[in-house]
């Protein structure tokens, strides 16, 4: 009798093992299949630029500024505001679509709010990588007050775009620059550390570049001419720092100069020279973003999928070693 017993409830303790062993067998592949679907489906799905982007930035600082009605030059505070904001219009843009176009308008003013310079820019771009699209049907650079020109128009987009990829990569980049109208190399130029968040420096050195000519008294270029054609230079060191999880520009600074050079080659007036740099507001809003961004994103991408896996491992290797376990022990008992 007392073995009958024995053997019932030895029967009972290896079904339950087998049962355990094929539950942990099975919440272990789950785990794991739902952390591969973490980082290869549900992370690409969710690592693009809504449609519905929307933001401001302000950068501030003293420069020489030439003010044309005087013909004079004077040291300025500036204000550069920069907005950029989703066009959902455009033929382009389609609701879970990999296009989306920006509409940007960026101000600059003195401390008096005189208009310094404005410029507007609309722009076709990829939702993933922001690299401009150049097959668009309408994108354009312009300062001109009355709308953009065909000339305008027939700018070649190319490059990065107010935001990096998201997962930028420690190297270097093509960085469209507005006033250029072309794109030119952002370097890589390291790590640090920015509002408790890791991000990356990347450096755009555009050298004087002729932007246009244009007929000026001849004063500006020391001409005893009355008018003469002189060239527009412009150069710039920009620095931008971008949190590399989700590509956001978190603290951007320019330091620009634009002068006349004469028809003797020598440098005539200086039109613009200083540095202007994110303000502490727009640092701070750009800074949550981003710190937002980048928790979502390495969740789904690595934190999550790591946990799971590590999980979904130690349960199937539990369950199998529970099966086998139980297995030995069975076979004990028969022989």
């Amino acid at each position: 009798m007392l073995a009958t017993v024995t053997s019932i409830s030895r029967l009972k303790g290896g079904r339950l093992r087998r049962v355990a062993s094929l539950v942990l067998i099975g919440l272990g592949i789950f785990t794991l299949a739902l952390g591969a679907v973490l980082r290869f489906y549900v992370y690409p799905e969710l690592a693009v630029v809504p449609l519905d982007q929307k933001t401001e930035s302000v950068a501030e600082g003293v420069a020489r500024v030439f003010y044309p009605k005087e013909l004079v030059v004077k040291e300025a505070q500036l204000t550069a505001t920069r907005k950029v904001e989703s066009n959902r219009t455009r033929p382009e843009v389609e609701s879970g679509g990999n296009v989306m176009v920006w509409d940007q308008g960026l101000l600059v003013t003195d401390g008096d709010n005189q208009i310094v310079s404005a410029l507007e820019h609309q722009v076709c771009l990829d939702r993933r990588t922001n690299m401009a699209l150049d097959k668009c049907s309408e994108q354009y650079v312009t300062d001109n007050k009355e709308g953009p020109t065909p000339d305008d128009k027939a700018v070649h987009q190319e490059g990065l775009n107010y935001k990096f990829p998201f997962g930028t990569e420690a190297k270097d980049y093509p960085y469209f620059d507005t006033t250029m109208r072309k794109a030119s190399t952002a370097r890589y130029e390291g790590t640090e550390q920015l509002g408790g968040l890791e991000v990356y420096k990347f450096v755009q050195q555009i050298t004087p570049v002729k932007l246009r000519d244009q007929e000026v008294p001849g004063q500006l270029v020391n001409s005893t001419a009355p008018s003469v054609m002189a060239g527009r230079y412009y150069q710039n060191t920009r620095t931008m720092w971008v949190e590399p999880v989700s590509g956001i520009i978190v603290k951007g600074s320019e330091k620009q100069r634009q002068m006349l050079i004469g028809p003797d080659g020598k440098e005539g007036t200086v039109l613009l020279d200083g540095t202007l740099t994110f303000n502490d507001k727009t640092v701070k809003e750009s800074t949550e973003r981003a710190t937002e961004a980048h928790d979502k994103l390495k969740l789904i991408s690595s934190t999550g999928p790591v946990v799971l896996g590590s999980l979904g491992v130690v349960m199937l290797l539990g369950g199998i070693l529970l099966g086998v376990s139980g297995r030995r022990k069975a076979a004990r008992h028969i022989a």
